[in-house]
């Protein structure tokens, strides 16, 4: 099943250190990146007929509009990509 492949591509992202991906329910299930630094950042996907819709989390938990929908696995291994990207020039973080 194409939503089962899709959540396991978005559960690797638990491979960067300080990321937690929590996924509740089956069917209409929902998956949140969480980071536990205050900027990383942070995104809600909700199941929808058939693909996930995806929302950005701000820092004091509010939810955006949806901002990236993912259908196929391929779409979610690019966001995986995109995701780590986005951590590695996250806001307030230290240089080496």
């Amino acid at each position: 099943m194409s939503q089962q492949k899709i959540t396991n591509r978005l559960k690797s992202l638990e491979e960067i250190d300080g990321i937690s991906v929590e996924v509740s329910g089956s069917t209409n299930g929902t998956i949140r990146i969480e980071h536990k630094k205050h900027h990383g950042p942070e995104f809600l996907f909700r199941w929808s007929v058939d693909h996930f819709v995806g929302y950005f989390i701000d820092s004091n938990g509010s939810q955006s509009q949806a901002v990236i929908s993912i259908y196929t696995p391929m779409d979610a291994i690019r966001f995986v990509s995109a995701y780590a990207t986005l951590n590695e020039i996250r806001a307030n973080q230290k240089g080496s």
